[in-house]
């Protein structure tokens, strides 16, 4: 494979990044929602049966995210060895297109680690409650 045709996959690559990065960030974070109830909860009147239920929603939001904040974590040793299941399929599907012939049972391996590695790091990237070991609760 030349290195011109590499342009094409970063190009897929970053446009994929750059995606799965504005999918999380378009998403407000839990404090910036709080701010905003706190500041809608100032504007209701005192005796309003919708400013009681708003301000126990909130009590409640806040007490999940100090609670949750020293619980949730990453289990990065599992990120970083499914990672490397990843980096090693791209690397097989690369050899075999180098090669070309019955170096396209590659593939195969590749589909599998790939199969594998792809929902498992998720997994493993996400913030969760997790044991001593780092699985998930």
């Amino acid at each position: 494979m030349k290195f011109s045709d590499w342009g094409p996959i970063l190009v897929a690559l970053i446009t994929v990044a750059g995606g799965i990065f504005q999918a999380r960030r378009a998403r407000p974070m839990t404090r910036e929602i709080v701010k905003q109830d706190a500041e809608l909860l100032a504007l209701l009147p005192e005796d309003s049966e919708a400013r009681r239920i708003l301000a126990a929603h909130i009590d409640e939001t806040v007490r999940k995210i100090v609670e949750g904040e020293d619980e949730r974590t990453r289990d990065l040793s599992g990120v970083l060895f499914w990672t490397s299941f990843l980096t090693l399929a791209v690397f097989l599907v690369v050899v075999a297109a180098e090669r070309g012939g019955y170096w396209w049972f590659l593939c195969l391996p590749a589909a599998v680690g790939w199969l594998l590695g792809a929902p498992m790091a998720v997994q493993d990237a996400t913030l969760r409650r997790r044991d001593a070991g780092g699985r998930p609760v």
